[in-house]
């Protein structure tokens, strides 16, 4: 589909955001939906169009933004939330308030899971975690704040290290860190013996299967062996509603120049997936904003809170 009006200010913003996404200047699914929203939300509201052309405009550039990174439902159905919102009575002159709105969902959730979760931390607490979560993170310096004093192992998380992030915060707030390689999981868990495991997520499906980093399964089996609950710390907001019309929550995969990016000898196939499922067996609950939830009732939860206002993925799929 071709863009049949001046390219504005606000469309070329989106254009740079969804780059910015794709290259992982933006990353972490909270951030991912924050920015892409925002962005989609100030093109809705200037961009020059009308009536059913407007909407088959608007169709067209969320199936663009949603195709950037295929694991991203939390963006996804801050899209729907304003699709659903123009579609409606509020018209496009209040998407960029529509877009804010669901921006302000989101912190109002997270807050409310720093809280719940800080909760489950008690002083003397072993926590493992792996990967980067700004929910986790977020937690772990809630129970920091209120004074708990208690220790974090977490990984490095190959191939871009994204678990030196979560090192870095939690040192700077005088938090204990130990820090280990990918592969040493089910070593450290049975060496340091932690009393529970929190993991973020980018994705839940309706079966109350959780997606996070490639790694997550590999945890969540280790734990099993170890007898460790381990926890998934998200907003319901993640949950990809698609699933409970029958569709499957892909699996992103990410550039082989992330693994190997040099003196690559040919004839070597070399495959980066980004993310895996965690099977809702090893999973003893859901952190949420609706509290401490299992993971058979996600899509329950999801649809008494925000159902009514997440309604327009229907008009895609």
């Amino acid at each position: 589909m071709s863009n049949d009006f001046a390219i504005t200010k606000e469309y070329k913003e989106l254009k740079d955001t969804m780059k910015d996404i794709q290259n992982l200047t933006i990353q972490g699914a909270t951030d991912v939906a924050i920015y892409g929203v925002r962005a989609f939300a100030k093109h809705t509201q200037t961009v020059p169009l009308k009536g059913e052309e407007l909407i088959n405009h608007l169709e067209f550039v969320v199936e663009q933004l949603s195709s950037v990174r295929v694991t991203e439902p939390a963006l996804r159905n801050g899209l729907r939330f304003v699709m659903t919102g123009v579609r409606g009575k509020l018209g496009k002159e209040n998407a960029i308030e529509l877009g804010e709105s669901y921006i302000e969902l989101i912190n109002k959730a997270m807050k409310k899971i720093f809280k719940i979760g800080a909760e489950r931390i008690q002083n003397g607490a072993r926590v493992f975690t792996h990967c980067h979560s700004s929910t986790t993170v977020g937690i772990f310096l809630e129970a920091a704040k209120q004074g708990k004093d208690f220790e974090v192992i977490n990984t490095e998380t190959r191939p871009l290290y994204q678990g030196r992030k979560t090192a870095k915060i939690l040192l700077s707030n005088n938090i204990k860190v130990t820090h280990i390689v990918d592969s040493a999981m089910r070593w450290a868990m049975n060496k340091f013996n932690p009393h529970m495991i929190f993991l973020g997520a980018d994705a839940i499906t309706v079966e109350g299967v959780a997606l996070n980093k490639i790694g997550s399964r590999l945890c969540a089996l280790a734990s099993e062996e170890e007898h460790i609950p381990l926890y998934i710390c998200t907003p319901l907001l993640k949950y990809d509603q698609a699933t409970s019309i029958g569709r499957l929550s892909e699996i992103e995969m990410r550039a082989p120049f992330e693994i190997w990016n040099e003196n690559v000898p040919p004839g070597i196939r070399i495959l980066n997936p980004a993310f895996e499922t965690i099977d809702r067996r090893n999973i003893a609950a859901y952190i949420t904003e609706a509290g401490i939830i299992p993971p058979q009732i996600i899509s329950y939860t999801f649809n008494g809170l925000y159902g009514e206002k997440i309604k327009d993925f229907l008009h895609f799929w």
